[in-house]
């Protein structure tokens, strides 16, 4: 299975949300993977990359510079040294992000594993070249999508139009957890959670609380993973059992 998880925009947690899934279902004993299609800000490696897998436990050499340079790895395909839009950044590098090698990177990869996360860059309708958009490349994969958004306010409009972006393109709507910033008044969280529900039509996971170290919110994120990993497998079943061939075509 692959679960791609996005944000309602830059800075909102995915990084932090994807590695304590990731950390959460690995300590279930399942084989799970992280994968970054573009990393900006960095060349040599995925700083996000890295931080994930030392979060699962994973520092040999090999794991954090595997993700090297432009041609990068089947973990991080792309990473770019300005930090930027992929569109920007590659612009800058002087390289073309091809989507086929972003493909043949992810079923890999997913093939290497049970569970595959891909975490995203910015929001869905960040360009990952002048004449793609993320989302399109999520839509042509049909890849069921986690949507991560802040949970005080000002995070309704953003959710609400990062879940009609994907409707729009028929992309699989897994759900919305919601991250916490720190300091956020109470009756506005809970009301955003409804909201966010209601109207966007969707699985509100939670709130994930504002802490000092990431394995602090691990026994908040695992009853939330097993949840996701419930939906996962009910959208695996609608989708079809073979929909991976039929994408991989």
């Amino acid at each position: 299975m692959i679960l791609f998880v996005t944000g309602t925009d830059t800075g909102v947690g995915k990084t932090f949300i994807t590695a304590l899934l990731a950390k959460a279902m690995a300590d279930q004993g399942i084989d799970v993977k992280v994968q970054k299609w573009v990393s900006t800000g960095n060349s040599n490696l995925s700083e996000d990359c890295v931080f994930i897998y030392e979060l699962l436990g994973n520092k040999s050499d090999e794991t954090i510079h595997g993700f090297q340079g432009t041609t990068g790895s089947d973990t991080a395909p792309y990473c770019l040294s300005f930090p930027a839009s992929p569109h920007l950044a590659s612009e800058k590098a002087g390289v073309t992000i091809k989507t086929k090698v972003i493909r043949d990177a992810l079923f890999r990869l997913e093939s290497s594993c049970e569970i595959l996360i891909v975490e995203g860059v910015g929001g869905v309708l960040v360009p990952l070249t002048r004449a793609m958009l993320l989302v399109d490349l999520v839509a042509d994969l049909k890849l069921p999508t986690l949507v991560v958004a802040r949970s005080g306010l000002g995070t309704l409009n953003h959710t609400l139009l990062t879940l009609e972006a994907l409707r729009y393109r028929k992309i699989p709507i897994v759900g919305v957890l919601l991250n916490s910033q720190g300091g956020e008044a109470s009756s506005i969280v809970r009301d955003n959670q409804r909201t966010i529900a209601e109207i966007g039509q969707v699985e509100v996971f939670g709130v994930l609380p504002r802490v000092k170290s990431p394995l602090n919110a691990l026994s908040s994120i695992t009853p939330m993973a097993d949840r996701i990993l419930s939906v996962l497998k009910d959208l695996e079943h609608f989708l079809g059992t073979d929909y991976l061939d039929e994408i991989e075509k």
